[in-house]
């Protein structure tokens, strides 16, 4: 048998690092933060894990969808998936009835996602007391619901200002002024409490709508029992548009690192993490969605209290064709980064979608051509 011995659990990716840097690595680990694993790929610390995969009996069409491309560059896979994370539109009831808005009806539309946001954002004195939405904490999930891409596998290039992120990007700009502008906005959600605990801005009332992730709905059981709140996939572009619903993907991924002393047990106990037992327990224990896609129906994760059926919602979308996920590249922590600063320059004024975008553009894909050189 495989014993697993848990080194503790490191929330800094560095530590890895350093710890496969000094020859020194675990036989595997979770990355914290998906965009180290094109990094890492790129400098040949992690093994690919194709041959494995294929020996394994393990089928690719088992997979939610982009759960084992986010763990792929340049088509190879150097990361597994366990268990994945998925973003929805969550919004208070009551907030909503004071505004004069049916509680039990979402936007229907982006257009009208931005105007509900608008209705829901309260002031006194001219200062906001309640943002209709929580700001974004990136341009993602909007990107994705507008068509958007961020690199194109043909051609090895970046695609930050691809025309419907550079839309995405001009409809956010314009909901946070009409919400009160950069400044006033910003300022108010300087004041936020941290998201996990009492003291989250949507189970205090701060936000009245916001698109975050599966894990909420249990946060919000526990921490603000007493929220009326409801969970609905995020509205599409147009109205009547009955594609699947646009989601962002992100999600949990181990690594094996180059000078494991146990890489083919480190592998097994992968396999192993794919199994019914271990996807349900885990799924049930960190209140993310499985990656493999015949348990988004167990109802082990949809039944008993109020906050699985919300949960449910995230399960019913975590499978969307279109689900977008990070691009794993050499340079994605660059590229994420200068996509912030771009939208952060936007939304102050200093430059327009158009320049910031294709700034970001010419900057990432300098570095990501060095890679290939």
């Amino acid at each position: 048998g495989i014993v697993v011995e848990n080194l503790g659990a490191i929330r800094d990716d560095t530590k890895t690092v350093r710890a496969i840097v000094a020859g020194v690595p675990p036989d595997l680990f979770t990355l914290a933060d998906p965009l180290y694993l094109g990094p890492l790929a790129a400098n040949g610390a992690v093994y690919a894990l194709d041959e494995w995969f294929r020996q394994s009996g393990l089928k690719e069409e088992s997979f939610t969808h982009a759960s084992l491309s986010q763990c792929r560059m340049n088509g190879r896979l150097y990361a597994m998936p366990y268990l994945v994370d998925c973003q929805a539109l969550m919004w208070n009831k009551d907030a909503f009835k004071e505004a004069g808005l049916d509680p039990d009806r979402p936007p229907r539309t982006l257009a009208e996602l931005a105007d509900y946001a608008v209705r829901l954002t309260k002031k006194r004195n001219g200062d906001i007391t309640r943002l209709g939405l929580q700001p974004l904490g990136d341009m993602y999930i909007i990107n994705q619901a507008f068509g958007g891409k961020l690199y194109d596998p043909a051609t090895g290039q970046i695609t930050p200002d691809d025309p419907p992120n550079i839309e995405a990007m001009k409809w956010y700009q314009r909901l946070v002024e009409r919400m009160g502008g950069y400044q006033q906005v910003n300022g108010f959600a300087a004041g936020f409490g941290q998201a996990q605990g009492t003291n989250n801005p949507f189970f205090v009332g701060q936000v009245a709508m916001m698109i975050n992730g599966e894990w909420n709905p249990y946060w919000c059981s526990r921490y603000a029992p007493n929220l009326r709140y409801e969970v609905a996939p995020l509205p599409p572009l147009h109205s009547g548009d009955h594609d699947p619903p646009a989601t962002w993907l992100g999600g949990n991924m181990i690594c094996i690192p180059r000078g494991a002393k146990h890489p083919k047990e480190a592998w097994d106990l992968l396999v192993w993490m794919q199994s019914d037992e271990a996807q349900l327990m885990f799924a049930d224990a960190m209140n993310n969605v499985p990656n493999q896609r015949r348990l988004l129906k167990a109802p082990q994760l949809r039944e008993g209290a109020d906050y699985r059926r919300k949960f449910g919602v995230f399960l019913d979308i975590a499978d969307s064709p279109r689900g977008g996920s990070f691009p794993a590249l050499p340079v994605s922590g660059l590229y994420n980064n200068e996509l912030m600063t771009a939208r952060d320059l936007v939304l102050a004024g200093v430059k327009t979608p158009e320049k910031a975008l294709r700034d970001v553009r010419i900057r990432v894909q300098r570095e990501l051509d060095r890679y290939r050189e």
